[in-house]
């Protein structure tokens, strides 16, 4: 195949659903003078260092579940990475290094409660059906090194496409 492809697929599905969600939008920092958020497809792909604001990134990571024999339905492990910038003051130093860890973890459970579906809740996420996802454990933030106060959580879902 040479041509792009122009269907959804997981990921651009995932992406599209949430950049629909105000809330969403809300808890993600976006382009100056623009109002394109910082919610990417499977790689961080603008630096989020030394911005004060937070990015999110969506990417397939392999499966949870092995297939089902008995019809079409796949188990795609879906991840979900934030990334936090703290906020710095006019010489760039962190002001409240505190303050982007308590960002980062309100930035994911905003973005949790769209990925992170109870009971038999489908959908569509884009032009991607949907039947369930469930958060597979906790996320875990980690400090970047050499980030310069800048934090990395990350958290896998476990989704039903139908």
């Amino acid at each position: 195949m040479t041509g792009p492809v122009l269907t959804d697929d997981l990921v651009a599905g995932a992406v599209k659903m949430l950049a629909a969600q105000p809330d969403v939008l809300a808890v993600l920092g976006a382009y100056p003078a623009t109002a394109v958020p910082y919610l990417f497809q499977h790689t961080l792909w603008d630096k989020v260092e030394g911005t004060g604001s937070t990015a999110a990134v969506i990417a397939r990571r392999g499966g949870w579940a092995p297939p089902n024999p008995h019809n079409t339905m796949r188990f795609p492990r879906l991840s979900l990475e934030v990334w936090c910038d703290p906020q710095r003051n006019t010489s760039g130093q962190v002001t409240d290094p505190g303050e982007a860890y308590r960002r980062i973890q309100a930035a994911y459970e905003v973005i949790d409660a769209h990925l992170h579906t109870t009971g038999p809740r489908g959908g569509n996420w884009g032009g991607v059906r949907v039947l369930g996802s469930s958060r597979l454990a906790d996320p875990a933030a980690f400090p970047i090194a050499d980030g310069d106060g800048l934090l990395w959580l990350q958290v896998f879902y476990g989704v039903v496409e139908g």
